[in-house]
């Protein structure tokens, strides 16, 4: 948006860093839908019961609840506490969280969907008791539609929300996994002197004569990239977070926030909190783990 054929026109965000343009891009949408462009964004759904489940179980409570209530005072009571639970769990809204990586879809339980297993995003309209939605196609074919508003007014913020996934979508499509400085590998070594090598490296100290010390941005690189293995952007994780400085604590943390992926979170939190040698170990452990399964 805004760039001329022809001319450069580099955006630069709030700390000089250099901007995509997606990201401006991102910024409008994310300001239309009522959030703003540093948050973590987080979207009320509806409940993935409603309107067909929300239907089914109704009926099904007025076809057993006159037999519960027959039976005497226990059963209209057993009848009251089965409805009041039923409608409780029906009502429960499905929460989207949009983080850098993908997205987390949580109700009674979690679903990550990352950005580059996407192949499209398009619209749906509920069929017949028509409300807006959103309708992912996976690479493999596959296909995933919930709902994002039960009220048929709120096209409009669906077809916001369409846009920005898709701009997330290209984004991962387009972007190719950065190169990991060979300094952030365990290389055969024990997880307890990895993770001491690790805080040295933070505090900027030599390997090698021959081999310069780590350049703290080439590190940001690491930690900072969705596309990143879990284990490298971890390892970059606790070599940055080893400096103690302010300004790269809460650099981290926002890259933290923008991390969506149960495992991933999980170790990058784990990196910047752990509070000496050994609980780093433990965490990088962890995310050789969690880097084994992605």
């Amino acid at each position: 948006m805004g760039q001329r054929k022809g001319k450069k026109n580099k955006q630069y965000a709030r700390d000089g860093r250099p901007r995509a343009p997606s990201e401006q891009h991102t910024a409008v949408l994310l300001r239309d839908l009522g959030r703003s462009p540093d948050e973590h964004p987080i979207f009320s759904l509806p409940s993935p019961l409603l309107p067909w489940g929300g239907i089914f179980v109704f009926a099904v409570v007025v076809l057993i609840a006159p037999r519960f209530i027959k039976s005497g005072p226990v059963g209209a009571l057993l009848a009251t506490a089965i409805t009041l639970a039923t409608f409780v769990v029906i009502l429960v809204p499905r929460k989207l969280m949009v983080g850098h990586d993908g997205l987390l879809l949580v109700w009674l339980g979690t679903r990550f969907i990352r950005f580059r297993d996407i192949d499209s995003v398009e619209t749906t309209d509920g069929f017949w008791l028509r409300h807006p939605g959103i309708s992912i196609v996976f690479k493999n074919g596959k296909a995933l539609a919930f709902a994002t508003s039960v009220f048929k007014e709120r096209w409009a913020e669906r077809d916001a929300l369409i846009s920005l996934i898709r701009v997330y979508v290209e984004s991962a499509t387009n972007k190719k996994p950065p190169q990991t400085n060979q300094a952030l590998f365990r290389a055969g070594r024990p997880h307890a002197s990895w993770a001491r090598a690790l805080v040295a490296m933070g505090h900027g100290a030599h390997f090698d004569p021959r081999t310069p010390a780590v350049d703290s941005e080439d590190l940001f690189r690491i930690a900072e990239s969705p596309d990143a293995p879990t284990v490298d952007r971890t390892a970059a994780f606790v070599a940055l977070a080893a400096t103690k400085n302010a300004d790269t604590v809460k650099r981290l943390r926002i890259a933290l926030e923008h991390t969506v992926s149960p495992a991933p979170r999980s170790a990058l939190r784990g990196a910047l909190d752990a509070g000496d040698d050994e609980q780093i170990a433990r965490v990088l452990e962890y995310a050789e783990t969690a880097t084994r399964h992605e």
